[in-house]
């Protein structure tokens, strides 16, 4: 070899080096690793062919160096995706071709209803779809062919597509080559290939062949990269006619995508291909949606026309069958066939005859016609425009008893003659709801450790039940004051029940900073923490359900301000009604509903043949509860909360025609106790007191409303209209204030202060939910209002109410001492002035009981006495210059 031709390959193997472009690994053709494309579509790219080892490829006589004919490897544009994706990149993405191209569609737009659609809908009372349209409204782009997806063996090669050749042996190669309008590539050292219309399978045979005609000892593989694109044409009855620029590997399903397919006026079951002057394809939707068959969807070609002609004969199938729609005939079709596209008669169908509603034009009318689903009517022959319906069967239930109501199963039964109430109700069990099972099953429910080193790990898990209720429980200054108190655990205090069952809503206490520094920020900490403890204190004594706070059981017995019920007796589902249920029959003779009224106790718990009623099939038998039908006190379940200084305190069941004063002797009461102080409270007492407060809220708002409405015709001068201003702006806190006000359902009971004989406790029947609370004698009696030392004194026999005003410092300079009044403790309010005394001193001389309450009220409408001189002044100088004035006229 000359010295030149040495030089020349040292040149290139520098320039390889520099390059980067060193190629000694491959893939063998029959691989099935393939290159993802290059991006580049318009030149082609690729290492130069090179010889083996020496540098050489002998071909006959001479030999070949193809080191300075072609670009360096390293400046072809390699795919991101050549080692990573098995599949050929296509030239363009067919789904952003097609969503590019495709129209925008909205799947929630009104849709055009056809002519036949309204005459439907008037025949029918509702529209029906047209069958596979729906396909359209919002079709996913899944339909057209994705990116990156392997190429068919029977893909035919064009121009505009590239090729990615990968050559090894004594000869490489590593380049991509797009397809030229004259169908050819261009290898260097081979030259100019041919290779449109050849099919992908026999391509790399192809290009071997061509190669080996220059080359020997080498093997090759040859993938598709970037596609070509091609144009079609979409014409007819298409929602979006028009060209369209779509991937070479779409078929005719792609098109119809993307153009949004046929409008309600086109053809779903003969649309056409045509490829210049001849139809090469027809496909029919309905082969895809019925079958899954899409045989017949060709691929597309640049210049196909795709024509969507108008629709053809139509009917409709309305009522009982699988797919209810409007369906397209291609020719003549039979009633088995229409039947078929529907997917048959839906199981509910009624099989006895099926209507067709036909229109006749040369009558100028419509007839109906009733057709029998035997194998003469399934022949017949539909027209175009024909209305099938068929009607499903009465939903009715024969020989069939339903049972349902306030028992454990609720369902139907098999009727069988001789049947009777005991056949379905066996025993008294089967009336125990699954709803009382489920509360009874709740009560067992653990009680777990509520500190908040435990809690943060469940911050949502309840930790306590009352009443078969998962809980949480509330705050305490103790718990506050832990360590992450305030962590994860800030969110588990949330409701707590009161006596009667009801959830009330704790409000969240004010936490300051734990940080301490030092004694002093200790002792501020507990210090507010004592503050925080009294608040709840405070907060729980006044939810509803606990005693009043200005009780005297509520401050010698009630501890709930510092725990609060966690557990309570109540009924957990409501009672059986045993003496009322009812069998609902329809009367056959004029289908009217009768009403069979029988007494459940003695047809399930004495066993009374009598009552025992004989059923008959469509029977419905009724079993009440005592909350669907309110009956007599006698029969209902009443629980009693007895507290305080009882021998027994606690929960009671009330017998039959109970008493208070009989459960009081039944229980007993303790020595201590005040029965002059008790407290009685009702459930529904305390609801009725609740609407009163509200009845009288609204009262007062229409009353500040009509007073705003008159304020500036009464107003005189300025100070009245700041003053009318004020009393509206009071009016209206009092107002929100009673809104506020929760009743406590409390009975005065009229006991003599200190009897201790049952005698003297009112005979009252009992309800369910009530709560008689009866304190030990308190020692002290209480004063409080406009007084200077608002406290509590000890109580003496001889002292009178002017003693213990006199103990407090007597009244302020703004006590009204006219209206004072005492709260006696047994609820009782006597006022001095109400008290009908004629003396003022036979008030202030009263006796007082221990737990009594001396309230001494502040002057709430004093008007100055400056303020009275001026306006009288002001009248009197007005009426002296009116004298003056008719001295003058005269």
């Amino acid at each position: 070899m000359s010295r030149s031709t040495w030089l020349c390959v040292l040149i290139f193997a520098y320039a390889a080096f520099e390059a980067g472009s060193i190629h000694g690994q491959s893939t063998s053709s029959g691989s099935s690793q393939q290159d993802a494309s290059s991006g580049q579509s318009s030149q082609s790219q690729g290492n130069p062919i090179s010889g083996g080892d020496d540098g050489s490829t002998q071909s006959g006589s001479f030999t070949r160096i193809g080191s300075d004919l072609t670009r360096p490897s390293s400046q072809i544009q390699q795919s991101p995706y050549a080692e990573q994706n098995p599949y050929a990149q296509q030239n363009l993405d067919a789904t952003q071709s097609l969503n590019r191209t495709s129209p925008n569609r909205n799947p929630n737009q009104p849709v055009e209803l056809t002519d036949f659609q309204r005459l439907t809908a008037s025949s029918i009372g509702k529209v029906l779809p047209l069958y596979g349209q729906d396909l359209f409204r919002n079709p996913p782009s899944t339909f057209a062919p994705v990116s990156r997806i392997p190429v068919t063996p029977d893909y035919v090669i064009g121009p505009g597509d590239e090729l990615l050749v990968r050559i090894w042996g004594h000869v490489t190669l590593d380049g991509s080559f797009t397809v030229d309008r004259s169908g050819s590539i261009f290898i260097p050292k081979v030259g100019a290939i041919h290779v449109a219309g050849i099919s992908y399978d026999h391509l790399t045979d192809f290009l071997k062949s061509q190669i080996g005609k220059n080359f020997s000892n080498f093997d090759l593989n040859v993938n598709v990269g970037q596609l070509r694109s091609i144009d079609v044409f979409v014409v007819g009855e298409a929602k979006t006619p028009g060209s369209y620029t779509i991937s070479s590997l779409s078929t005719l399903i792609n098109a119809l995508f993307a153009c949004g397919g046929p409008t309600p006026g086109g053809s779903m079951r003969n649309i056409e291909v045509r490829r210049k002057d001849r139809v090469v394809g027809t496909f029919d939707f309905y082969d895809l949606l019925l079958k899954g068959d899409k045989s017949k969807d060709i691929r597309l070609e640049s210049g196909d026309v795709i024509y969507i002609p108008p629709v053809g004969p139509v009917v409709a199938l309305a009522g009982s069958f699988r797919h209810p729609a409007i369906y397209e005939l291609k020719s003549a079709t039979s009633l088995r066939d229409v039947i078929r596209l529907a997917g048959g008669l839906s199981p509910l169908a009624r099989t006895s005859d099926l209507q067709v509603e036909r229109v006749r034009t040369t009558e100028d009318t419509r007839s109906i016609t009733a057709v029998k689903l035997d194998e003469g009517g399934l022949s017949s022959t539909l027209q175009d425009g024909d209305i099938l319906e068929i009607s499903p069967i009465v939903d009715r239930f024969k020989e069939a008893v339903t049972l349902r109501g306030n028992v454990a199963d609720p369902r139907r039964f098999a009727w069988h003659p001789g049947m009777r109430i005991r056949d379905l109700i066996p025993n008294k069990e089967a009336l125990l709801t699954r709803n009382y099972w489920e509360q009874r099953n709740k009560l067992g429910l653990p009680t777990l450790d509520s500190t908040p080193d435990i809690r943060r790990y469940a911050p949502d898990q309840p930790i306590a039940q009352i009443n078969g209720r998962a809980v949480s429980p509330s705050p305490t200054a103790l718990t506050q004051s832990l360590p992450n108190a305030q962590d994860s655990d800030t969110n588990v205090y949330g409701r707590q029940l009161d006596v009667y069952g009801r959830e009330v809503e704790v409000p969240p206490l004010v936490t300051t900073n734990t940080t301490t520094q030092g004694n002093a920020s200790q002792s501020a900490s507990r210090r507010s923490q004592n503050d925080q403890a009294a608040t709840l204190d405070a907060t729980s004594a006044s939810q509803p359900g606990a005693p009043p706070r200005d009780s005297v059981s509520a401050a010698v017995t009630d501890v709930r301000a510092r725990f609060p019920v966690r557990n309570q007796v109540i009924l957990g589902a409501p009672e059986i009604d045993w003496s009322y249920a009812v069998i609902q029959r329809l009367d056959t003779a004029d289908l009217s509903t009768r009403l069979i009224p029988f007494n459940l106790g003695k047809a399930i718990l004495d066993g009374d043949p009598a009552q025992n009623l004989e059923l008959m099939p469509g029977d419905i038998v009724t079993i009440f509860s005592t909350a669907d039908i309110h009956v007599q006190q006698a029969q209902q379940t009443k629980f009693v909360r007895l507290e305080g200084e009882f021998a027994s305190a606690g929960i009671y069941r009330v017998n039959s025609g109970e008493t208070l004063r009989q459960l009081v002797s039944r229980v007993g009461l303790a020595n201590d106790a005040y029965l002059y102080g008790s407290e009685f409270t009702r459930e529904s007492t305390r609801v009725v007191q609740q609407q009163r407060i509200g009845a009288y809220a609204d009262d007062l708002d229409q009353r500040i409303k009509l007073a705003e409405a008159n304020s500036a015709n009464n107003s005189l001068t300025p100070q009245d209209d700041v003053a009318t201003v004020a009393a509206l702006q009071n009016a209206r806190t009092v107002a929100a204030r009673l809104r506020l006000m929760q009743a406590t359902g409390r009975i005065v009971l009229f006991i003599p202060p200190g009897s201790t004989n049952l005698a003297d406790i009112p005979d009252l029947p009992l309800e369910d939910g009530d709560t008689f609370t009866v304190p030990q004698v308190p020692a002290t009696v209480n004063v409080f209002g406009a007084v200077y030392n608002q406290t509590s004194f000890l109580y003496e026999r001889q002292h009178r109410v002017k003693d213990y005003i006199e103990y407090a410092g007597g009244g302020t300079r703004t006590a009204d001492t006219h209206r004072i009044y005492i709260v006696r403790a047994n609820g009782l309010v006597e006022s001095k002035q109400f008290s009908g005394a004629s003396l003022a001193g036979s008030f202030r001389d009263k006796h007082l009981n221990p737990g009594d309450t001396i309230a001494v009220p502040e002057t709430v409408d004093k008007r100055p006495l400056l303020r009275n001189l001026v306006d009288v002044a002001t009248v009197i100088g007005q009426l002296g210059l009116g004298v003056a004035a008719i001295n003058v006229l005269k």
